[in-house]
């Protein structure tokens, strides 16, 4: 494992997504009961049917966060963004440890959080994933997601350190 690999756990319903940083540890967002659940989280009143509150930045032993669930290595947008340099992504990482920041379980999730450490691009597969097969079940087609994912602005997380939430 490298630092800036992302990590991939398999929580059986949903993929929970976190950063390798080095020495067995993991930055991730987390909401305030946990990286598996939106409990604390209320439903949008915009647009987007989607769940939102607020997460934490955090960094732990990925064999914690794992918590004997499955997991790997999987940088999948590598074949369309360069990961970012190492010393970009912990400058980053050392700037938004600890923050408090806006989740939204289709905008601003943890698999946004950790594409944008390595990347600079927050995507989302699984919530455009998720996204569509909620349009195509209810009957909206036509309707296609933008590559690159056009749920979080490159801003938003750039400005993460302002975040007063």
């Amino acid at each position: 494992m490298e630092i800036g690999d992302m990590i991939e756990i398999n929580r059986v319903t949903y993929k929970h997504w976190a950063l390798y940083i080095g020495n067995g540890e993991v930055i991730h967002l987390v909401t305030p009961d946990g990286a598996s659940s939106v409990a604390f989280c209320s439903a949008s009143s915009s647009s987007s049917a989607s769940l939102s509150c607020k997460g934490t930045i955090t960094i732990e032993a990925l064999k914690d966060v794992a918590a004997g669930d499955p997991y790997q290595i999987n940088n999948y947008l590598d074949d369309e963004y360069k990961p970012r340099k190492t010393d970009v992504i912990m400058g980053e990482v050392d700037k938004m440890r600890g923050r408090t920041i806006k989740y939204d379980l289709l905008g601003n999730n943890c698999e946004h959080f950790v594409t944008f450490l390595r990347y600079g691009q927050t995507e989302s597969k699984q919530a455009d994933d998720f996204l569509e097969m909620f349009l195509i079940g209810s009957g909206v087609v036509g309707l296609t997601v933008a590559p690159g994912g056009s749920w979080v602005s490159h801003e938003s997380m750039e400005n993460v350190s302002d975040a007063k939430c």
